[in-house]
């Protein structure tokens, strides 16, 4: 039986069919790309260029109707515009300044890890409460906070210890709570530390003397504790020290002497103890020396003659004892002088006469004898003189 022959394939009709199929398998998945690609341009490209704005934004909206309408240029428009926000040549946020614009609010909706190019953030005198929260420990490039002036509570968190380029740390007149982290010992760079008017407790602590770049340390009227800690003396760059208004105890630590770039020392209003340090005399560029209302004990050491830039001295309410040294004489920018409420005796000294700018000058409530010194007569300056409660006798050629 003959074989019938096979009919050759057409290839090019084959070819035709495999491309046709192709292109209809094709169209739905190019179809879907292009779907997406329109989703995702602009608006995609958006979201990813102004994740900074997306933050901005989100915090923004949890702030009090007020405070929103102070941000109204906060909106689609580019974030480097906006009130307050200072950006770099590549558009990223690198200041956040909004101070004393009443806002009102807390910062627990500011996503701080979408800003990790800030440098500087400045939210002073408004209305801020809550806490602050740890997530600020992100921003490795913060060189400058103030949040100064507002209503935080809650403590200082740890994570603040991880800002590693911060120079200024200003958070007084809050009510904030809570120690001093040990981790605050960890900002090398720091030249301010403001804590001031606050409410917290604990002691200082010790780790507050590996801020050697530190000039500007304030923790007055707060809850602190404890003694002063000798570690202070490695802050050789420190010009103002105000431990004032807390609760210190112990003494004067004689470390305090190392400071001799230190022109501002307030340690009043506290409960220190013990003698006033002789080291003290290496304070040459000391102007003002505020000790009053504490428990020192002990006499006026000789050494205070060799502060001769001080304008003010107030050693007042304490329990000093001795004589007042004939060295004072020697501070002739003296422009107060208060040493009342002790418990010092002996004469006024003549050398009194020579503080020639002194305009105000308290030695009562001491046990003061003799006559009082007509070289008082001298200054020429003084618009208050107390001399009430001691045993002086007037020296009749004060009349002549």
């Amino acid at each position: 039986m003959a074989s019938v022959p096979k009919t050759a394939p057409n290839f090019q009709a084959v070819h035709t069919i495999i491309i046709f199929v192709f292109v209809i398998i094709l169209i739905p998945f190019v179809s879907s790309s292009d779907s997406a690609a329109a989703r995702a341009s602009p608006a995609t490209k958006t979201v990813v260029k102004q994740s900074e704005a997306f933050a901005l934004l989100k915090w923004k909206a949890s702030l009090d109707n007020q405070s929103q309408s102070l941000l109204s240029s906060w909106n689609e428009s580019s974030h480097c515009t906006w009130v307050g926000i200072g950006c770099n040549d590549a558009s990223k946020v690198t200041n956040l300044t909004l101070d004393s614009i009443g806002l009102r609010g807390t910062l627990s909706s500011l996503n701080f890890s979408l800003l990790p190019h800030l440098v500087k953030l400045d939210l002073s005198n408004n209305l801020i409460y809550g806490t602050i929260p740890s997530q600020i420990g992100s921003l490795s490039r913060l060189a400058s906070i103030n949040a100064s002036i507002n209503h935080l509570s809650g403590p200082i968190p740890t994570h603040i210890g991880m800002l590693r380029s911060l120079v200024d740390l200003d958070l007084s007149a809050n009510n904030l709570t809570g120690s001093i982290p040990t981790s605050i010992g960890n900002l090398e760079n720091l030249t301010t530390l403001n804590l001031y008017e606050n409410s917290i407790f604990g002691s200082i602590p010790q780790e507050v003397g590996m801020l050697r770049s530190l000039t500007h340390l304030a923790l007055s009227r707060n809850n602190l504790t404890g003694s002063i800690p000798a570690s202070i003396g490695n802050l050789r760059n420190l010009t103002t020290l105000f431990l004032d208004a807390n609760s210190l105890s112990g003494s004067i630590p004689r470390e305090v002497g190392l400071l001799r770039s230190l022109t501002h020392l307030s340690l009043s209003r506290n409960n220190l103890t013990g003698s006033i340090p002789a080291s003290i005399e290496n304070l040459r560029n000391l102007i003002t020396l505020y000790l009053y209302v504490n428990s020192l004990s002990g006499s006026i050491p000789q050494e205070v003659g060799m502060l001769r830039s001080l304008t003010d001295l107030a050693m007042s309410w304490n329990n000093l004892t001795g004589s007042i040294p004939a060295s004072i004489g020697n501070l002739k920018n003296l422009t107060t002088l208060f040493l009342d409420a002790n418990s010092l005796s002996g004469s006024i000294p003549q050398e009194v006469g020579m503080l020639g700018s002194l305009t105000d000058l308290a030695l009562s409530m001491n046990n003061l004898t003799r006559s009082i010194p007509a070289s008082i007569g001298k200054l020429r300056n003084l618009t208050t003189l107390y001399l009430y409660e001691n045993s002086l006798s007037l020296d009749l050629s004060l009349k002549k």
